[in-house]
């Protein structure tokens, strides 16, 4: 919150209420002996005294003494130490300790402050949230149900309302902007059951703690550690401290620990590790337990929780966008940040002004604690692991040396020091012999499935109420979705079975994949359980479904990818090379627009210069391009751009065509559409990100959904869409591929053309194109019925200029290219 600069005096840190001369742009902290030590800076010259008070401070790995920069420290890793590199004249320096009494003297005024604010906001959201129920409990007046209220005149009104206390403890709900110009003490509408401070180890969560003990009755909130079975051996060790100095203090407050019922080791060796793009363990090993612990007693309903935590904007951008309290990830969840403005400097001078515990983990120089090993540490953190709790990180560097080699990975030792794992998840799992695969045959889902570890049906009462009956071997039945029935039949193999539901919609095609790939793949990780509003669902020891408390909110099926923790990592391991090969272009969420083009193509050079669109626009517009072949990389139109440019006026819908073809070689997006959606087949934007995902193309940030994103644009800004008949609008923000009949001879085969150039042959047959394994071609790139086909090629074969020859009598469909000509020429020669 407030600014800082070096303290020569004291060796410490200033605080400033803004920014003056010397104002440093990151907040530093504090290094001590513990960190020199493991540097090796004893047994390189310089001395210093083994005291509890910091010796000098760090900017990332900048390391700095009394207002001079005196080294750096460079490649640490986890089979490597880091170098020192010193400034010239500071190779041996005898250090002082930091002056404490005198820098908090000097920063007490600011610290009161800036701790004063923060009790007062804790304490006000506390009142705010269980002010107003506690007086609606006490007076029999108020017995009503304020959340249904207020959302029910919100609702009305249009209006954001607010609950607010008026005289002799009566409520009334008033429209919010009212009741702060009034100056009225607002009040939350949400019930909150239990109020709560999470603790982590970290120093954030420890100086929020303290702060609601300032703040609240201890009979008013409690506290939970989450032991996530990484836990570094000192976090562990400071719970233990903390747990004593509080309940010392204050004898009635509670403090609980959260744990997986299963060890994190073992969820290793059942889907593999994390990765940066798949947390798994964050909400497994800690947000999930931490969240089962919160059932309103005697039922299996999530109480409503409101956590103090100890988020703060300076750690990353994503979080320096929060409100101060809002709704967590869970919808039972609610946190407050009661610092989310502090910076480092001010927790650190906090826990010294207050003498409270420091984490050991900081003073080994860990800029953050968390766990032993993790998807988010550094480089600097494996050094640290590597040094200080080997022990604990052996078990996992074990699985990835033994991964390493199973997946055939030559240099395990860099693999995991350049931290690939990190990036792409590993795993050595008897999950990977399951086989989940769908298509869609005849508008009818069809879903082959093998090796499931459960039934369908335990997971099936989620999705919607249904019969079934066995005959024969096989189950008929039948769904009740969305007040629609719609058959479906099960047909039995050994270890297998295939699924056929008759004509289903969009949603009900997503829904039912999340509920195979959940049948097929549980492991009780308890993911889902906490997602459910009534309680219904319960994981462990094994899962129930009660049929009488399901609402079919279907949040236990929607809340992660494929549904499932399980199956989604498994997917990853299988997977591992998918999204590095696939190259996927976002186009920065633009569509490729026909507007877009008609004017870059009357004057290409001038263009750049005098385009109305924003720098992302043109970055996605320069992209649609490249891989339309019509510019190369360094902006300038190739032949084939130079042969649009000539015909687009007179040739727009041919334009679009080649366009078309020379996408499905380049565009990943438009690759995968053409050949994973079927003409005939209805989908949305979700449903192709959904379908995505599930063939491994999961990427790190948004760039599958950034891809679908521009690619949606496109049917909606150009002739792809509707006249090309791609993506044709059916409502509700869905569309259908439809057959493009009036393909010209011309598109067609340029398309052929392009095909064979990219196969390496000259020698075709149209019924090859219509095989499910063929990859683009006239009908899966153009969706040109057979019949429109060879109606085509018929007209092809009879020019005198013949560019093809194409045998379609006495049950022949071969086709023959010329050798003489490419795609290019091909497409010239015809348009003279």
């Amino acid at each position: 919150m407030y600014n800082i600069t070096w303290d020569i005096e004291t060796g410490g840190v200033a605080l400033h209420s803004r920014r003056v001369e010397g104002t440093l742009g990151t907040s530093p902290r504090p290094v001590f002996w513990e960190e020199l030590d493991l540097l090796k800076l004893n047994a390189l010259g310089w001395t210093y005294p083994h005291c509890e008070a910091p010796l000098l401070w760090a900017v990332n790995k900048q390391y700095w003494y009394r207002g001079e920069l005196v080294f750096e420290a460079k490649g640490a890793s986890i089979y490597h130490d880091a170098t020192i590199v010193f400034r010239p004249g500071k190779e041996r320096l005898d250090l002082q300790p930091v002056d404490m009494e005198k820098m908090l003297k000097r920063c007490n005024e600011y610290m009161f402050l800036l701790e004063s604010e923060a009790i007062e906001f804790i304490r006000e959201t506390y009142l705010q949230y269980a002010g107003a129920r506690k007086s609606v409990d006490r007076v029999p007046a108020n017995q009503i149900n304020f959340d249904d209220l207020v959302k029910s005149v919100e609702k009305r009104t249009k209006k954001k309302m607010a609950i607010v206390k008026e005289d002799c403890d009566s409520f009334d709900i008033v429209p919010l902007d009212i009741a702060e110009e009034e100056g009225k003490k607002v009040y939350q509408t949400t019930k909150i059951d239990r109020f709560l401070a999470s603790f982590s180890g970290g120093k954030d969560s420890q100086v929020v703690l303290d702060l609601c003990t300032r703040a609240i009755p201890s009979t008013d909130f409690e506290v939970v550690y989450s032991d996530t079975g990484y836990e570094l051996p000192p976090s562990l060790k400071l719970y233990q401290e903390i747990q004593h100095h509080y309940q010392a203090l204050y004898p009635d407050l509670k403090f609980s620990t959260a744990k997986n019922h299963a060890s994190v080791l073992s969820y290793w060796d059942k889907i593999g590790t994390p990765s940066d793009s798949h947390r798994w363990c964050c909400s497994i090993m800690k947000t999930v337990p931490l969240y089962r612990t919160f059932k309103v007693e005697g039922t299996n309903k999530q109480a409503k929780v409101l956590t103090f935590d100890g988020v703060r904007a300076e750690e990353s951008l994503k979080r320096g966008k929060y409100g101060r309290t809002g709704k967590g990830k869970h919808t039972t969840i609610f946190n407050a940040h009661p610092i989310l403005e502090w910076n480092a400097v001010e927790i650190f001078l906090y826990l010294f002004k207050h003498h409270l515990p420091i984490n050991q983990a900081y003073r080994d120089g860990k800029a953050r604690v968390g766990c032993v090993i993790c998807p988010f540490s550094t480089s600097w953190d494996d050094m640290i692991a590597t040094k200080k709790y080997p022990n604990e990180l052996k078990p996992f560097t074990d699985r990835l040396k033994s991964w390493s080699s199973i997946n055939h990975i030559s240099d395990a030792k860099k693999f995991i020091e350049d931290r690939r794992w990190k990036i792409k998840a590993i795993g050595d799992t008897d999950l990977t012999k399951v086989s989940v695969q769908f298509s869609e045959i005849n508008h009818n889902f069809v879903a082959h499935v093998k090796n499931s570890l459960y039934r369908i049906y335990l997971w099936l009462p989620t999705l919607c109420e249904y019969t079934v009956n066995s005959l024969d071997g096989k189950d008929v039945g039948t769904l009740n979705f969305r007040k629609r029935i719609y058959n479906f039949n099960i047909s039995y193999g050994e270890n297998n079975y295939t699924l056929t539901i008759e004509n289903p919609d969009v949603d009900l095609a997503l829904l039912i994949r999340r509920v195979i790939y959940k049948s097929a793949y549980c492991i009780n990780c308890e993911g889902c359980e906490v997602e459910c509003p009534t309680g219904a669902l319960s994981v462990v020891p094994k899962v129930k479904i009660d049929k009488n408390k399901c609402v079919h909110c279907h949040k236990c099926l929607t809340f992660h990818d494929l549904g499932c923790y399980s199956a989604d990592s498994v997917r990853m391991i299988k997977n591992m090379n998918n999204s590095e090969n696939a190259k996927i272009q976002g186009y920065k969420t633009f569509g490729f627009r026909v507007e877009w083009l008609q004017e870059y193509l009357v004057d290409p050079k001038y263009f750049w210069h005098r385009n109305s669109l924003g720098t992302a626009q043109v970055d996605g517009f320069k992209a649609w391009l490249k891989d339309a072949e019509i510019n190369d990389p360094k902006n300038n139109l190739t032949k084939f751009g130079e042969f649009i440019q000539r015909i687009y006026q007179d040739e727009e819908t041919l334009t679009w065509e080649l366009i078309l073809t020379n996408l499905s070689y380049h565009s990943f997006i438009v690759k995968w559409f053409l050949n994973n959606i079927s003409v005939g087949k209805e989908f949305d934007r979700k449903t192709l990100e959904t379908l995505i995902n599930e063939q491994g193309y999961s990427v790190k940030g948004k760039t599958v959904s950034n891809a679908v994103a521009a690619f949606v644009q496109t049917l909606d800004y150009s002739p792809l869409g509707t006249d090309m008949k791609l993506g044709v609008p059916t409502g509700n923000k869905t569309r259908v591929r439809e057959l493009y009949e009036d393909v010209s001879n011309a598109g067609l085969v340029y398309n052929l053309y392009k095909y064979a150039e990219f196969k390496g042959v000259r020698s075709l047959r149209v019924s090859d194109f219509y095989m499910d394994d063929c990859i683009n071609g006239p009908y899966k790139t153009l969706g040109v019925s057979k019949k429109r086909f060879q109606d085509v090629l018929r007209s092809l074969n009879s020019l005198d200029n013949r560019v093809l020859i194409a045998e379609l009598a006495m049950g022949l469909d071969s086709i023959t290219l010329r050798d003489d000509i490419t795609s290019l020429s091909c497409i010239e020669s015809l348009i003279k």
